[in-house]
């Protein structure tokens, strides 16, 4: 089968498309026959050896010195059951499935093996695999982290990077509990967030938003640019700071700020009951997959540029025959 190799650190174009053996299915595995997949800007991080300030000796114990101990990468594929071994109850072949191995990776190919255990769960009928994909990595990290802080009806969030998979995804989330949304990004996103439903947009590339009067019940920092530290000002008494990404100090810091939601604590965002929802409202219309590129499998190189870019928005989804 085919799948994109990382043999080394290094730009888009390390990755490359290789023959591979295909898995065999033992008992309890689900052999999935992959026909969408995503390039993220975790997949970018890692292929890259990219990761936030004093997180880098962490990471190459954690993941490969010089290389990467995975590697193939992809954290979220769809596709159908192609075989299942001995025990397999939950799912028979020719189902169609959309699911992640976390941070186990390896969805960048033609097949993969699932177990019952993994965050794998059915595709609703009439959801294309493409648009099913397109919404489990910003959508779940944007449900645990808006969930985490309690966000509700009649309250307020700031948002950065809101043109990003999950801030794109956080923006409709929010404004379904009753939420209003302010984003941040881009001017040239202006439109693109408030079709999205933000209800006020503040251009980063025009003006501070720290700077300005306003205060949120939350903000969440999708993009790293705007910690704890820089806006913690921004926020009302018992608001909390959602931080999806952050370095190391910032990280241990926040587990010891009870404002702070994420900085290492517990989280599960790749689970079944967070995928089936998420499938779920993407199926009756009542959220809209942001898609800023769909590329065959085979131009995976060029998926992983448009992350790098920092322009994309929303999801880069990679198809295969």
């Amino acid at each position: 089968m085919k799948a994109a190799v990382v043999d080394r650190y290094g730009p888009p174009e390390v990755v490359q498309i290789r023959e591979v053996p295909r898995p065999v299915p033992g008992p309890g595995d689900i052999l999935v026959r992959i026909t969408a997949t995503t390039v993220n800007s975790g997949d970018a991080r890692m292929r890259a050896a990219r990761v936030p300030r004093g997180m880098t000796t962490m990471f190459r114990l954690a993941m490969g010195w010089n290389k990467p101990r995975k590697s193939i990468g992809g954290f979220e594929a769809a596709g159908e059951v192609e075989a299942v071994g001995a025990g397999v109850t939950k799912f028979k072949p020719g189902d169609r499935v959309t699911g992640s191995h976390g941070f186990k990776f390896g969805l960048h190919a033609e097949y993969a093996l699932f177990s019952e255990t993994d965050a794998l769960v059915p595709t609703p009928a009439g959801l294309s695999d493409v648009d099913a994909v397109a919404v489990l990595f910003g959508g779940s990290t944007a449900k645990y982290f808006l969930g985490a802080s309690g966000l509700g009806a009649g309250q307020s969030i700031l948002i950065n990077g809101a043109s990003g998979a999950v801030g794109a995804m956080a923006i409709q989330l929010a404004k379904r509990v009753g939420a209003h949304v302010t984003a941040v990004c881009s001017a040239a996103n202006d439109g693109f967030v408030r079709d999205l439903g933000a209800d006020a947009v503040i251009a980063y590339d025009r003006e501070d938003f720290a700077a300005r009067p306003e205060r949120y019940d939350v903000i969440m920092d999708t993009h790293g640019t705007a910690p704890y530290a820089r806006v913690k000002h921004l926020l009302l008494p018992d608001g909390k700071f959602l931080q999806v990404i952050g370095d190391l100090v910032e990280m241990i810091a926040g587990k010891f700020t009870p404002a702070v939601v994420g900085s290492g604590k517990d989280s599960d965002m790749a689970n079944v009951a967070i995928y089936s929802d998420l499938l779920a409202l993407t199926a009756r219309g009542e959220l809209r997959p942001v898609i800023d590129s769909v590329l065959p499998f085979g131009e995976i190189a060029a998926a992983h540029a448009r992350v790098d870019s920092g322009r994309k928005r929303g999801s880069v989804v990679l198809t295969l025959a």
